[in-house]
């Protein structure tokens, strides 16, 4: 007579091997690819998915420092922000031109620049007003300062009010 757990162990032996009699061929190694194949197949379809958007948006970075801005590229601007302001910093000031922002004006000198800057710890910005050209560019409002300014400010800048009273 057998116990009731040497029964189950049997059984369960049992199942095992006809399993894997009944799944034989899935031991070869080419038959186990035709399980993991439907898997994989499921994969290949978000993959494509996943690829076209992150290949889409790599064009446009590049693209997007290109535009003119009247006579200056988009680096041309930043750059001769950072070094109206760079003085304004302690020397571990490091700037972030790729998220620089650009604002046409309104007024003169026409384009509002303000580079992100992190320096000490803290978060700022360096804002100019710049116009002319590269070779004779205009600055009339070059600060640094580890403040941001605010929404309401910049649009005050554009439109060219309220630039240290002159206006």
């Amino acid at each position: 007579m057998r116990s009731p757990l040497a029964t189950r162990l049997a059984a369960s032996a049992l199942a095992i091997v006809a399993l894997g009699g009944a799944a034989g061929c899935a031991a070869d190694p080419g038959a186990s690819n035709p399980v993991p194949t439907s898997t994989a197949t499921s994969a290949p379809d978000p993959t494509p998915t996943t690829e076209a958007p992150t290949a889409e948006p790599t064009p446009e970075p590049t693209a997007s420092p290109a535009p003119q801005y009247g006579a200056f590229t988009f680096e041309q601007l930043a750059q001769i922000c950072i070094d109206a302001t760079v003085s304004s910093y302690a020397p571990d000031v490091v700037f972030d031109i790729p998220n620089t922002r650009i604002e046409q004006r309104i007024v003169t000198p026409e384009w509002l620049v303000i580079v992100p800057a992190a320096t000490m710890g803290y978060q700022g910005q360096s804002v100019c007003t710049i116009g002319g050209t590269p070779a004779e560019h205009q600055l009339e409002l070059g600060s640094g300062s580890i403040e941001q300014l605010p929404e309401e400010q910049i649009q005050n800048l554009i439109r060219g009010e309220n630039e240290g009273g002159d206006r």
